[in-house]
């Protein structure tokens, strides 16, 4: 363990205890949030890995279990995937690689911050509620990939000044990507 308790390696996303991991949330999660739950529990096999691909990164313990605080942690992150699905899941997990700061793969509680900031930002970019479609998603991850100028696949220091800049003043944070970024462009002509 390091000396914040977490595991010197965290287990790679190929390896996680799936069974475990997805099980025991989906158990308790269906008298916490039985809406989440009904949503989850729907999953193929596909879904459930990339599923407990979500949750491997709040398991701060590596004991293939959450306890109820993350467990809470990562349901602000769910909670804000409207109607999660195998490609919703799929495009949280690229996009939690990119907001997981220092490569841990673990979501420490800056990482979050960040996370839980930028998920409403763009929860509310085509609609006006509190969750993410696919393409709000989509968008977010355009916007991810373009701020990571040396594309190493990570916001680092600097890009992170940029990212949290642009949260500052989210209208000309996203006018400045529909400018400059064609990704991003591409998915706002397309709806």
């Amino acid at each position: 363990m390091d000396v914040k308790g977490h595991p010197k390696k965290p287990l790679e996303r190929a390896s996680l205890p799936m069974a475990s991991l997805v099980g025991s949330f989906l158990a308790e999660t269906a008298q916490e949030d039985p809406t989440l739950h009904g949503y989850l529990d729907k999953l193929d096999d596909e879904g459930r890995r990339l599923l407990a691909g979500v949750l491997g990164r709040f398991d701060q313990k590596g004991r293939g279990e959450l306890d109820a605080s993350q467990r809470l942690l990562a349901r602000r992150v769910l909670t804000r995937l409207r109607r999660p699905d195998r490609a919703i899941l799929s495009l949280t997990n690229r996009v939690l690689d990119y907001l997981d700061l220092n490569r841990n793969a673990l979501l420490e509680e800056n990482e979050l911050e960040l996370t839980i900031e930028i998920m409403e930002l763009f929860s509310r970019v085509e609609t006006q509620n509190d969750t993410l479609s696919e393409r709000e998603l989509e968008m977010l991850y355009a916007v991810l990939r373009h701020i990571d100028t040396n594309d190493n696949g990570v916001i680092d220091a600097h890009e992170k000044v940029r990212l949290r800049d642009g949260l500052d003043d989210p209208v000309g944070f996203l006018a400045q990507q529909l400018a400059q970024n064609p990704e991003f462009q591409q998915l706002v002509e397309d709806r």
